[in-house]
């Protein structure tokens, strides 16, 4: 250990420090070294090498300043944008300056630093710290340093003052019956948001920090006795492997932990919405909080998970089994229905009645394309304008993709480029994919639809079922965090089924899903369907 950071066997006094010269000089310091190395009891040397560490910070505040009667010298650091200073002011340095004026006369070195930790602070959070890289941290977590000439502990307040913005409605998943929560980008609010509704001491928040620069906050919460022990493991091995510089958003940690990057299908889902968080909790899925993003990611996310809404649970089940059986529909239309009409109106003729086969040849006998460019031309200009209508500002975001679709649509048709009949077809294959609740489910279904219909074009609809077998293996073949992706369908359970394309009443889902948990499998009471008195 360098002796510039050791603790001294004797307490140096201030009149010492001026006569003496210190023997290591603050340029010396090692900022890539600091692991293990002790804070001195010399406030001096303290202040040197916090102040060579963060050289070139103007925010980064040193605020010295002497005990009434004993003459101390104390030492506070802190970053000033991210503190609350009036905690400071009242509950640090108006106790010490003014109340205790006639206290710390008699006090000894070794009780000094406990008595104001215990008497005199009336900050919630306090804790010692004796190591430097610790004290660094502290601070850029928006803590404050005090230190005290010839102690040999320093304290860490927690005075963090971060700026948020405050809880919201959801943005991408709205819904017209149900709580209007959302998360924010403040990782604190979204855990209060989750404690909120999950009162149980088996609710467990790991905490883990990731990045060499950032060092940005991870939370693993899942209920302990209801989630899986193996899952839970893999996630944490998951996470250890991660070293990058920086996380911005949990989108990024998910690139780094799904189990098969090249597949175009998402493996986990991320959602703003507290209640959906808890909701899976409660079956059993870990989730993943990142400091800075407002998603949280669940995972294991299987294929039914993507074609789910909250809204379904809120509503009477009939409701909620016809919503989801339209949905899956319209992840078929979005899928596929471009490249039946290619295949239909280009190799197989004859499979279309007489008079719409009329009406095709007739609407399409001035298009100069084939059938299959005159759709990846229409498909392709329907995504332009939909990420152009994402990528304007909101006032005319709108408006421009809305006038952009009409105004082209129309003179692409006047002209001759494409027909009316191509206009619906693409028309109605974009309103379908609006209809799956989870984006980056809808993200993939946009992109698989280019190559389908170019095999429509090519092999008619042997293209289009080769495209379905090859998707139904690769979907076999995947796994969420050891779980199969098409669970419960393969492997099959016909009682997880009653939360699948079909959703049973809620009284009737007593079990939660097998392919989750293997244990506490029991979610409530049978029987707890009310029934009319027949007495009366």
């Amino acid at each position: 250990m360098s002796k510039r950071f050791r603790s001294f066997k004797k307490p140096i006094k201030l009149n010492d420090l001026k006569n003496k010269k210190s023997s290591i000089k603050c340029e010396e310091i090692d900022k890539s070294s600091l692991d293990n190395r002790k804070l001195s009891q010399c406030l001096e040397e303290n202040l040197k090498a916090f102040k060579v560490i963060f050289k070139d910070c103007f925010d980064v505040k040193f605020r010295e300043f002497t005990l009434p009667q004993n003459k101390s010298r104390c030492l506070l650091i802190y970053i000033q944008e991210i503190i609350d200073t009036d905690s400071i002011n009242e509950n640090l340095l108006h106790s010490l300056m003014l109340d205790s004026k006639d206290t710390y006369t008699d006090l000894n070195e070794e009780s000094l630093m406990d008595s104001i930790k215990n008497k005199f602070i009336s900050i919630g959070g306090i804790k010692k710290v004796t190591l430097l890289n610790e004290a660094v941290k502290d601070i850029l977590n928006g803590n404050c340093i005090f230190i005290i000439s010839d102690c040999s502990t320093t304290l860490s307040l927690s005075t963090q003052n971060f700026q948020h913005r405050p809880i919201g409605e959801p943005q991408t998943e709205s819904v017209v019956k149900g709580p209007y929560e959302a998360f924010t980008e403040a990782i604190s609010i979204n855990i209060s948001q989750i404690r909120r509704r999950l009162k149980t001491p088996d609710l467990k928040m790991e905490q883990m920090e990731i990045g060499r620069l950032g060092k940005t906050q991870v939370v693993i919460s899942y209920i302990k006795g209801i989630a899986d022990e193996g899952i839970i493991n893999e996630v944490r091995e998951r996470f250890k492997i991660i070293d990058v510089d920086l996380i911005n958003d949990s989108g990024e940690i998910e690139q780094f932990i799904e189990d098969n990057p090249f597949s175009p299908f998402p493996q986990m889902v991320y959602t703003e919405r507290p209640d959906i968080v808890s909701a899976s909790l409660s079956e059993g899925h870990v989730v993943v909080f990142t400091d800075g993003s407002p998603f949280a990611l669940i995972l294991p996310s299987l294929f039914v998970h993507f074609l789910n809404s909250p809204e379904d649970y809120y509503t009477r089940f009939y409701f909620g089994t016809f919503i989801r059986i339209l949905r899956y529909i319209a992840f078929a239309i979005a899928l596929f229905l471009p490249s039946l009409y290619v295949a239909m109106t280009t190799f197989h003729q004859e499979m279309i009645p007489v008079p719409l086969l009329t009406t095709l040849i007739i609407v399409r006998a001035g298009v100069p394309f084939p059938a299959v460019i005159e759709a990846l031309l229409m498909e392709f200009t329907f995504e332009v304008l939909r990420e152009a209508g994402i990528r304007l500002p909101k006032v005319i975001g709108p408006a421009v993709s809305i006038v952009g679709a009409l105004i082209l649509g129309e003179v692409a048709v006047n002209v001759g480029i494409v027909s009316n009949v191509m206009v619906i077809i693409v028309a109605f294959t974009g309103i379908a994919s609006f209809v799956i609740p989870k984006y980056n489910q809808a993200i993939s279904i946009r992109l698989l639809r280019f190559p389908i219909m170019i095999l429509a074009g090519t092999f008619g609809l042997f293209g289009i079922i080769i495209s379905f077998l090859f998707l139904l293996l690769h979907l076999a073949s995947l796994r969420s965090f050891g779980v199969a992706y098409l669970s419960p369908f393969t492997p099959s359970s016909l009682s997880d089924w009653k939360d699948t394309f079909i959703r049973f009443p809620t009284w009737s889902m007593i079990k939660r899903p097998g392919f989750m948990s293997k244990k506490n499998l029991t979610k409530m009471k049978k029987n707890l369907r009310s029934k009319p008195n027949t007495n009366n």
